[in-house]
């Protein structure tokens, strides 16, 4: 990821975090034949107003109970283990951290689970920290909006998400972990994360971000650490010859742990065909542009590596950082090809020409 979210945003998680306590003393009373507490007299008296709210909470937590009623220990044993382990967080996203799940062993249980969480996911929207004057969801988006700063989503780099306000709709919450898969961690705020529309409905969808394409655990990127992927066009030809474009090349680091974000958002193609591709040209016609302005002398190759010089430093205030990055990237290699004593006049003559 580009840039990653504020872990303050995942304070108010107690809707998440007492569900799961509910559903833990739940299993330990059936493991010791007892009969477990209504749902209401489980939560803590605190947040007894807000979860009476949720008029389901009680029906979808009675079902889940009921059928983990006539399960032997053991198998209530791998519901606990799912329930724990999919809430694993930040360890979930180191590859030798084993996933759990029921889905293969108990569906039913599985999709209880999920139907309690799906419902504790929408109330996120209605229901509000005591306390606080805003939702949940709201004040999530409240922290993570004043926290990056190009309000940029952090996947891509390249969409704005909108802004925290009553008369504008929220962006897009992603289950980083897809619900479908890890119902237990589907209301957990440390699993959710604001999202740009396209990134979340035309690539990520309810794509498995622990497993790469041939369903192998792989290393995955904490949205919420402190982890940033830096880019840069290192290995780019600028000019392969026989009239063609750039032979464009993008390097990110770190390489391995940001592979398999890079294939859930298909990044290379996307930064390549709608960026690169697109706008080179015209980055090209704005430094002409921008030396004729400030009288650089394009014809002499010193003025075109001022001019080239004064502004990529101009290329850091884009909008958008990815953008940025790669704009700022473009004109570094070039910079860097015109005092190549192989390339410097190529290079230049190819300025000139597009002049």
């Amino acid at each position: 990821m580009f840039f990653t979210y504020p872990i303050a945003a995942t304070t108010d998680n107690w809707i998440s975090s007492t569900l799961l306590d509910i559903l833990q003393s739940a299993l330990a009373a059936l493991q010791a034949g007892e009969e477990p507490p209504e749902f209401h007299e489980s939560v803590p008296e605190i947040y007894q107003s807000e979860f009476l709210r949720g008029r389901k909470f009680s029906d979808l937590y009675g079902a889940f109970v009921d059928l983990c009623r006539p399960l032997e220990a053991q198998q209530r044993d791998l519901v606990l283990t799912a329930l724990v382990g999919q809430n694993q967080f930040p360890g979930l996203f180191d590859v030798n951290t084993q996933s759990s799940g029921i889905a293969d062993t108990l569906p039913t249980v599985h999709q209880a689970a999920r139907n309690l969480f799906e419902y504790a996911f929408g109330k996120l929207s209605d229901l509000k920290t005591p306390g606080c004057a805003e939702t949940v969801r709201a004040r999530y988006h409240q922290l993570v909006h004043a926290h990056i700063e190009s309000g940029c989503c952090p996947f891509c780099g390249l969409e704005i998400m909108e802004a925290a306000d009553p008369d504008l709709v929220d962006p897009d919450l992603d289950h980083y972990l897809a619900a479908s898969k890890y119902p237990f961690a589907g209301a957990n705020l440390r699993n959710l994360t604001a999202m740009g529309t396209t990134c979340n409905r035309s690539y990520k969808g309810a794509q498995d971000i622990l497993l790469d394409e041939v369903n192998q655990r792989v290393d995955c990127m904490d949205p919420y650490g402190q982890e940033h992927v830096s880019l840069s066009l290192n290995g780019t030809v600028l000019l392969p010859g026989g009239g063609a474009g750039p032979d464009w090349a993008m390097t990110f680091d770190p390489d391995l742990r940001s592979r398999n974000w890079r294939r859930v958002f298909n990044l290379e193609t996307r930064l390549k065909l709608n960026v690169l591709e697109k706008q080179y040209q015209t980055w090209l016609r704005h430094c002409i542009s921008y030396a004729q302005e400030n009288n650089i002398d394009l014809s002499s190759r010193n003025g075109a590596i001022e001019a080239v010089g004064k502004f990529k430093n101009t290329c850091k205030y884009e909008t958008f950082p990815t953008i940025a990055r790669l704009k700022t990237s473009f004109f570094e290699l070039i910079e860097a090809a015109l005092v190549e004593p192989e390339a410097a006049d190529r290079v230049h003559n190819f300025l000139v020409k597009v002049a």
